[in-house]
């Protein structure tokens, strides 16, 4: 007995110096491998980008909404049913909280006990002790609270969270002055093709009533949300920034960033960030979180309260409303809740569009009837509205298609501004306007909401580098920009790479030439009695239009943090492009066109809008100059 416990002593010692030397190891060389393996992971990146061989201007893929690759993922979700909304019976506006009239005309008398939701940090909350009333309760220490209800003679009762914007926020000097809000909603997971299929009237109201920007070149420069977000709202990247990831020993807490809303609350701005899905945050899944309240409104409070409720009622829904209206309605009350000040809002939407394609488009009527209520109650007439998403949907069934990968890429991003706006800042909005069809990134957003505070303020604007990878979109951003240029990495890129054809007489490069004749003369059809049928007469120049390489072999992150890429993948092509010059016979006139070959049709399909005709056609159009004006750059007539 006396030798087990001798070696139960002896065990124990050894463990202990075991432990002992793995934790001094870990202390010792963790730390530096951690901050090594950061400076080392940001020199591959930057590696990559310099040495990518495709450094001319970007030209983007032109995707069709629908797909064939991608028809197989695509449906309608049913509408959500959460009941009758007044069946909730407490709801606050602004800062105020009350007993539903119609509630109380069917049921009486009510008592409500009120308990504010109070923060203490981004992982743990605590209630304030009740407040009984029967009348209506002020928020003022926190905007959340959670109320029971119940008629006097306790027949019935009621329980729910409750959210509005409380009344103790001051702002010092924050005065409008001129200056221009700033309400950015973002949806997690939507590309700009998802967006404009699966929130049609949403997005035909952004655009032709609100007249919305879209930004077609809005390209990612990393992989998930955080890589989307931190270069946006603080333009660096992770990697560049003070370490803040959990399972880094000394990491600090993510209030450590440079914030873009720290710059809008110096100019006297109240600000407000709103996350939903408390469990996977930008900020809070793999990162420290926020120690301290990071804006003046914060709904990450209110989702952790009511994490243990959702069980008790029907899917999507928080009592009888859907779960996404909720995001909706507290942003609305936080613009109407300032109306002398000037506010700095940055929604961000991620339950109904993270794990599915689909779902989102449940939210299209709630989204417009949202954007019409901020325009009718001329919310927008002193705002910059952002409609916005990180990036596209990553499924992998989705991503391992050419255009789920393209689409990944090229997330949905639209301005708003106001027209009195517009008229005012002439030379900066014709700029923006000019790089909507630019390649744009993270990086130039955050200089561009930079930007907005000096150019309201009269103050000197940052004079643009000529090598820098941010350009706010005030400037004019150079059309021959590349994804080098603006520090994306090949495998993120989604422009497209011409790679010149040096055989022209390829039996491909002259069946894509000949579709394009074909397609010329087509157009000229009806008016054969007076322009001649051209033939094709030489291939001046040819080649094909192809996406980068490594976006073709992405298939997954390497590394947990989303730093690096895995590039094994093989995907599966089903379109190529060409880009053609050709010379007609007769007449001589030259073309470029852009040609598709579908390649499980083996055909070949050419747009008339994607024609250009490069040389003057000067007399030669001379028989349809004044009748038939469309035809003249592609009309030679005839000579008997």
């Amino acid at each position: 007995m006396n030798k087990l416990r001798k070696l139960s002593k002896r065990h124990i010692i050894s463990v202990i110096i075991v432990c002992g030397i793995y934790f001094l190891l870990v202390h010792i060389f963790g730390n530096r491998d951690n901050f090594g393996d950061n400076r080392q992971k940001l020199e591959l990146i930057e590696e990559g980008i310099q040495s990518d061989e495709n450094q001319g201007q970007c030209r983007m893929p032109d995707l069709p909404l629908y797909p064939s690759e991608m028809m197989n993922f695509l449906h309608d979700e049913p509408p959500i049913d959460c009941g009758e909304e007044g069946d909730d019976w407490v709801k606050c506006e602004r800062s105020t909280c009350f007993i539903r009239p119609a509630v109380m005309v069917r049921k009486g008398r009510i008592h409500c006990d009120f308990a504010d939701i109070l923060r203490i940090d981004d992982f743990r909350i605590e209630l304030a002790d009740p407040v009984t009333t029967e009348e209506t309760y002020k928020l003022s220490k926190s905007d959340f609270a959670r109320v029971k209800c119940h008629k006097v003679d306790r027949s019935e009762r009621w329980h729910g969270t409750v959210l509005g914007v409380r009344d103790s926020v001051n702002i010092e000097g924050g005065k409008m002055d001129g200056k221009l809000n700033v309400l950015i909603y973002g949806y997690d997971s939507l590309s700009r093709n998802a967006f404009m299929r699966k929130l049609p009237k949403s997005f035909a109201y952004l655009t032709e009533e609100l007249h919305g920007d879209v930004l077609m070149g809005y390209n990612v420069v990393g992989d998930g949300t955080p890589q989307a977000l931190i270069p946006l709202l603080t333009g660096l990247t992770e990697l560049e920034l003070p370490e803040t990831r959990k399972r880094m020993r000394n990491s600090n807490f993510v209030n450590v960033y440079p914030m873009i809303w720290k710059d809008y609350e110096e100019e006297g701005y109240v600000t407000a960030f709103n996350e939903d899905v408390p469990d996977i945050g930008t900020f809070s899944y793999r990162l420290n979180g926020f120690d301290e309240q990071p804006t003046h409104h914060y709904m990450r409070t209110y989702y952790l309260a009511i994490k243990g409720e959702l069980n008790q009622y029907r899917k999507l829904c928080v009592g009888h409303q859907p779960r996404h209206k909720t995001m909706l309605e507290y942003t609305k009350e936080f613009m109407l809740k300032y109306t002398k000040t000037p506010r700095f809002v940055f929604s961000f939407h991620g339950e109904l569009s993270h794990d599915s394609i689909n779902l989102v488009g449940v939210a299209d009527g709630d989204f417009t009837a949202w954007l019409k209520e901020l325009h009718s109650r001329s919310v927008l007439n002193n705002t910059l509205l952002v409609v916005m998403s990180d990036h596209g949907n990553r499924f992998a069934e989705v991503r391992n298609t050419l255009q789920g990968k393209q689409e990944e890429r090229l997330p949905f991003f639209a301005f708003v501004f106001p027209e009195w706006w517009k008229k005012k800042y002439p030379e900066a909005y014709s700029n923006f306007k000019e790089n909507t069809q630019r390649l744009v990134t993270p990086f130039d957003v955050h200089a561009t909401l930079r930007d907005l505070l000096k150019l309201q303020s009269g103050g000197t604007r940052d004079s643009r580098q000529e090598h820098s990878r941010a350009i706010s979109l005030f400037d004019r951003i150079p059309e021959t920009r590349s994804c080098a240029d603006a520090y994306i990495e090949p495998h993120w890129c989604a422009c497209l790479n011409w790679r010149q054809i040096n055989d022209t007489s390829l039996d491909i490069v002259v069946r894509a030439a000949v579709s394009i004749v074909d397609t010329i003369n087509l157009f000229t059809h009806e008016h054969r009695n007076l322009c001649s049928l051209l033939t094709l007469s030489e291939i001046n120049w040819a080649a094909k239009l192809a996406p980068h390489d490594n976006l073709l072999r992405f298939k997954q992150n390497k590394d947990f943090d989303g730093f690096l890429a895995d590039l094994s993948s093989t995907t599966q092509v089903f379109t190529e492009m060409y880009q053609i010059k050709l010379t007609t016979s007769p007449g001589g006139a030259i073309y470029e066109a852009s040609v598709t070959h579908d390649l499980t049709m083996h055909a070949f399909s050419v747009r008339m809008s994607d024609i250009s005709r490069v040389n003057q056609y000067g007399n030669q159009a001379r028989c349809i100059m004044e009748t038939q004006p469309e035809l003249r750059k592609y009309c030679y007539c005839r000579q008997d």
